[in-house]
């Protein structure tokens, strides 16, 4: 059975044509005005009825020039269909792109060219609008990048100028108490080793400052890092402490995640120096490291779905924490209460690394048990 055959009669072909939201123009080969669309009208102001039959280059004569647009006309007039995109210094070309259509019957012969206006004004602001986000960006990209070398001054300075005289005094004080050690009070020595004592605490946190300051993301593309090689060479680093601490170190096989090894090294070393630091008082030191695969919800947005991650966590046996200090311990600059006695940077870091993998760590802490760090490491498909 065959198909049915449906003849567009011209008023409905006509219906359709002034129906378009583009401008609709056609002109034979003579380069006469054939077909004007109501869009057409409406735009130009110009009726069909006045401009129908007349010559395309002397009603607009300021097609003549422009070159690009008569070159994509003349190969639409070999038959070829053409475009022109916008061009806000070019005549009827601001917010229009034009494309050019040859005209032919049904034995294949031309009969003209239609030119098909296509109003991109939308997509045109969409453009600026991108433009100037983008100068924005770039300005925000420099005042970066001058906050980035002020603070590098900043670490300097912390570095080299100021633990220099904290050095100094330290060894005064230890002269001090070598010189004047028979004269003094048990007393006056207790207060000197105090002095003493906060000045190594001052310099330490120093260290943390400068560590936390050097912790970002490197502008090169991440690497495959085995965290199974890189939790050896922690382990190897902390042997002595691992040792006193009478420390067992339970690992299951990690797996290679994208990243930057340098820093991931950092995030097992405080992570285990924050194990044997908070160990138990009257039993073995004890640390898991355990990994899983896990899908999370998305927090972007402008995406579905979920998430998946490596779920790398570091457990111990020692003194925790409060559970509503779980975020709190992750701030260096929050002041914990004296039974968690440590500057915070350590895990200020871990979670500065952890951003720096477009990861993210979690802490979960039972009070006189324990604690368990959960890291979470995007997994890469494709």
């Amino acid at each position: 059975m065959s198909s049915p055959q449906y003849l567009v009669s011209p008023a409905l072909a006509e219906m359709l044509n002034d129906c378009s939201i583009d401008r609709i123009m056609a002109i034979d080969l003579q380069w006469n005005i054939i077909a004007w669309n109501r869009t057409a009208e409406m735009v130009s102001g110009i009726r069909g009825a006045e401009i129908l039959g007349r010559n395309l280059l002397e009603v607009f004569p300021q097609c003549r020039q422009d070159k690009e647009l008569l070159q994509a006309m003349e190969l639409a007039f070999s038959g070829i269909k053409s475009f022109v995109p916008a061009h806000r210094e070019r005549f009827n070309r601001q917010h229009y792109e034009n494309h050019f259509i040859p005209l032919k019957s049904e034995e294949g012969k031309l009969l003209g060219i239609m030119n098909i206006m296509h109003d991109v004004a939308h997509r045109i602001k969409a453009e600026q609008q991108l433009h100037k986000l983008n100068i924005a960006l770039k300005k925000k990209y420099e005042q970066l990048e001058r906050a980035n070398e002020e603070q590098a001054q900043i670490t300097y300075i912390t570095s080299h100028n100021i633990k220099e005289p904290l050095r100094n005094v330290y060894s005064s004080l230890e002269l001090l108490i070598r010189a004047e050690a028979k004269s003094l009070s048990d007393g006056g020595k207790a207060n000197l080793r105090r002095m003493q004592s906060s000045l190594n605490r001052m310099n330490l946190l120093l260290d943390d400052i400068v560590a936390l300051s050097g912790i970002h993301a490197p502008m090169d593309e991440g690497t495959p890092v085995d965290l199974n090689e890189v939790l050896q060479q922690v382990s190897a680093q902390l042997t002595e402490k691992l040792l006193s601490s009478d420390a067992t170190v339970a690992a299951a096989v990690l797996p290679v995640v994208n990243g930057y090894k340098d820093i991931l090294h950092y995030l097992f070393l405080y992570l285990m120096n924050n194990a044997i630091r908070f160990r138990p008082h009257q039993a073995p030191l004890r640390i898991a490291i355990s990994s899983q695969s896990v899908t999370m919800p998305d927090n972007d947005p402008y995406e579905e779905g979920q998430r998946a991650f490596f779920k790398i966590s570091v457990t111990d046996n020692g003194t925790g924490f409060e559970p509503e200090d779980a975020e709190r311990i992750f701030l260096m600059v929050d002041k914990m209460p004296q039974k968690y006695a440590s500057s915070g940077a350590g895990l200020a870091i871990c979670r500065k690394i952890m951003l720096a993998h477009d990861g993210f760590i979690e802490a979960e802490g039972w009070p006189g048990k324990g604690a368990a760090f959960h890291c979470y490491f995007p997994l890469i498909t494709g």
